[in-house]
């Protein structure tokens, strides 16, 4: 597998610039990897950013890319959401948390962004559950992740007001209905995981995350039985180095799994001070969840190390794919330090 990094510096929105530092934010990829969506985060610990910092596009034309605010009502100020797309235009964001605790100021709320139309026509709008009809959400927790697959959205973990949490649940698009799913009984509640589509999307996996420490442990849930596998992917994850707050996909066209970066040592400050991060690249096996190898930073442009960063990823016309990655928290707890730059991982096939 050739991997190759390469920063991206789009040029300033004329009027309100470019977004500063963060981190527990989002960032989705839409319109085929022409357009970039930043949403959330924090740029002072658990401090959500205020509205004219909120959300921001960058997109790609002719090889340049650019930023633009978006300025239109958006949700809740919030950190620690998980966000996900849906059809290429159209970004869902659950939960999150406007306080410091895990349960204070915790949400539960559905968002949707539709971004379909021409730039400047985004539109924000609430997703109302249908509570006099049994419609039951999550509830609300924050360091939870999402992913779509067709028309269901899929929300695993977070941190909660009881605690951590390894539980699974589905939005149906189609319908607007919440269903509570199977959680896992062999993971411990953890928040930061990567989760991630295996097996052409036929399996849901989750790998590593904190559980009151870092875990390279994992658990996968069939979509077409609706249950957990009877084992865990503790032997299969031999090798991994412990972590949560990653930035990862899945490409099954490459036959791969992609986990970026992380924390590898918690702070002993907590959220106020910055542990130990990593810029390392794993590979799993996209079938299986293996693990295949992990490959460090070398002399060429790479990021550097990080974790409560995120991204999302694109597959490309030649059968590659592409991973964005914005962010995130880097330094130690004596200088915890926050990022705003924006890179792109190239994965292509050995030749």
């Amino acid at each position: 597998m050739i991997l190759s990094w390469e920063k991206i510096v789009p040029k300033d929105d004329p009027e309100h610039g470019s977004p500063c530092e963060r981190s527990s934010h989002g960032l989705s990829v839409l319109k085929g990897g022409k357009l970039l969506i930043l949403y959330g985060g924090e740029q002072v610990a658990r401090t959500p950013l205020e509205p004219a910092q909120t959300t921001w596009a960058a997109e790609e034309v002719d090889g340049a890319w650019s930023w633009r605010l978006i300025s239109s009502p958006c949700p809740p100020a919030r950190v620690a959401h998980a966000q996900c797309v849906y059809d290429d235009s159209v970004i869902y964001v659950f939960g999150g948390r406007a306080g410091i605790t895990m349960g204070e100021k915790a949400m539960n709320d559905l968002w949707k962004l539709d971004c379909s139309g021409e730039p400047g026509t985004e539109t924000w709008s609430l997703v109302t559950p249908d509570l006099e009809n049994g419609d039951q959400p999550p509830e609300a927790r924050s360091f939870h992740k999402a992913l779509c697959l067709g028309t269901t959205v899929y929300v695993f973990g977070g941190c909660g007001a009881n605690g951590r949490m390894a539980d699974l649940h589905s939005f149906d698009i189609s319908t607007s209905k919440w269903r509570a799913l199977p959680a896992s009984s062999l993971l411990r509640g953890r928040g930061g995981p990567n989760f991630m589509t295996f097996d052409s999307g036929k399996l849901l996996g989750v790998v590593a995350g904190f559980c009151g420490e870092e875990s390279n442990d994992g658990h996968m849930f069939d979509i077409a039985s609706g249950s957990w596998q009877e084992e865990d992917m503790t032997k299969k994850l031999t090798g991994l180095r412990p972590r949560s707050v990653c930035v990862s996909a899945s490409f099954p066209s490459l036959g791969v799994s992609v986990i970026f970066g992380g924390e590898v040592d918690p702070s002993e400050k907590g959220h106020e001070g910055a542990g130990g991060f990593a810029n390392d690249v794993v590979l799993l096996d996209e079938k299986t969840g293996s693990y295949i190898i992990c490959k460090p930073a070398d002399d060429k442009p790479w990021p550097e190390e990080r974790g409560w960063s995120d991204g999302d990823h694109v597959h490309d016309a030649n059968g590659g794919g592409k991973l964005y990655v914005y962010g995130g928290l880097s330094g130690d707890d004596s200088n915890p330090r926050r990022l705003n730059d924006l890179w792109r991982l190239d994965i292509q096939p050995s030749k």
